[in-house]
């Protein structure tokens, strides 16, 4: 493995046609590791650093730093900062660090990680993986079958086309399935979520069984609990709300097995 180092200036490495080994120091460094799998270290200063091809680890550590995987493999961590990660072609896994970062996984079975701060995280093609993280946060699978997790925040889902599996967590959220037979999955404790088109022919709604202390085994349990508001249907479990926007309550009661699971 070839070493390159960088200084405290503002350099532009390129790597080798092997598998290098590359820190880029102080200033704001253009790095490229060409082909082969490298190991490209941005350090501090606002950083660009292109992985080339190859099976490649980038990061881009203090500054805000935009960090592209290319084609291979690649694992991208972002530190400090607000950065731009990128994964390309190949199965990428992008981890956001703190400040409010940007990550597109592309074409592959991605998995992308938001951390601190309020990220925009968008799978692409592709079955992916995208966890939130803290912060208030957006959420694009894109095509393919994907998993979106909230988690902390208030944050905005979108499965976009596929079966996705759609998952907000703490905060109130806002989750759109998209097209396709997505799953929607509640566990208590969730703040008061939207879901936006909920369909019922093709959408699955999945209530945590005694969801909040709650006596609820079934999807007839379910059902008794929900209110109509305006053009909603609005399921209370104690202090947390699942608004389903664009279904009648008579539509929920009428056959709630449906399209309603507990588990």
């Amino acid at each position: 493995m070839a070493t390159i180092p960088g200084s405290a200036f503002d350099d532009v490495i390129k790597g080798s046609s092997g598998d290098d080994l590359a820190a880029g120091g102080a200033g704001n460094d253009q790095m490229n590791g060409k082909s082969g799998n490298d190991l490209l270290f941005g350090q501090d200063g606002n950083d660009t650093i292109e992985g080339g091809s190859g099976n490649d680890v980038l990061t881009g550590l203090s500054g805000d730093d935009e960090l592209q995987g290319g084609s291979g493999d690649d694992l991208l961590l972002g530190g400090s900062g607000d950065d731009t990660l990128k994964g390309g072609s190949g199965a990428d896994r992008l981890v956001a660090g703190d400040g409010d970062d940007a990550l597109s996984g592309g074409a592959g079975d991605d998995v992308l990680h938001g951390n601190a701060g309020d990220d925009m995280l968008e799978g692409g093609s592709g079955d992916d993986v995208l966890s939130a993280g803290s912060g208030d946060d957006e959420l694009l699978g894109g095509a393919g079958s994907d998993k979106l997790f909230g988690e902390a925040g208030d944050d905005m889902l979108t499965g976009g086309a596929g079966d996705d599996v759609l998952s907000g967590g703490a905060g109130d959220d806002i989750l759109r399935g998209g097209s396709g037979e997505d799953l929607f999955i509640f566990n208590g404790g969730g703040g008061n979520d939207i879901i936006l088109d909920f369909h019922a022919d093709d959408d699955t709604l999945r209530i945590a069984k005694n969801i909040n202390g709650l006596d609820v085994s079934s999807a007839a349990d379910v059902a008794a609990l929900a209110t109509e508001e305006g053009d909603s249907t609005v399921l209370t479990f104690g202090q947390d709300t699942v608004t389903l926007v664009g279904v009648s309550v008579d539509d929920l009661q009428a056959d709630p097995g449906k399209f309603i699971m507990v588990v």
